[in-house]
């Protein structure tokens, strides 16, 4: 633990790691993230965050690793800037950025993966049919 101190510290110094932005940042978020996004609807429900949301908000899903199967996980209300980085399936969008809130969790997704609401989705594909992106994302 003290090593994985004295490298963090070291690399922090050097900029190597973004200074955290709030308490709740640690060193899983202190950079880019690279995954994949999806399309999922809330319908009128519950998110894990306690609120309903249309799905044309600018709302996402982030995985466990993050929410912890905890209601009102400390990422409720956290904002993450997402980019369309391609697709391998024609989907379009490809640079395109979107900054939403995370509303809810995604129990399939993996660290990297993100869940978009319709409104997010739309704004980074172009409204393209639904299907999946690959996108870089961090908190902001």
């Amino acid at each position: 633990m003290r090593f994985e101190s004295i490298i963090i510290l070291a690399l922090s110094a050097y900029g190597a790691i973004a200074a955290p932005t709030s308490p709740n940042e640690n060193v899983l978020e202190a950079r880019a993230k690279q995954g994949l996004g999806t399309i999922y609807l809330q319908e009128g429900g519950y998110g894990s965050c306690g609120q309903k949301n249309p799905d044309s908000s600018l709302i996402v899903a982030l995985s466990n690793t993050y929410m912890q199967s905890k209601a009102n996980s400390p990422y409720c209300g956290r904002k993450v800037k997402i980019t369309n980085t391609g697709s391998n399936s024609g989907t379009g969008g490809k640079g395109k950025s979107v900054t939403a809130t995370v509303a809810d969790t995604c129990p399939s997704c993996d660290a990297g993966h993100v869940d978009l609401s319709l409104g997010a989705w739309n704004a980074l594909t172009g409204n393209a049919a639904y299907g999946t992106i690959n996108i870089s994302w961090d908190f902001v």
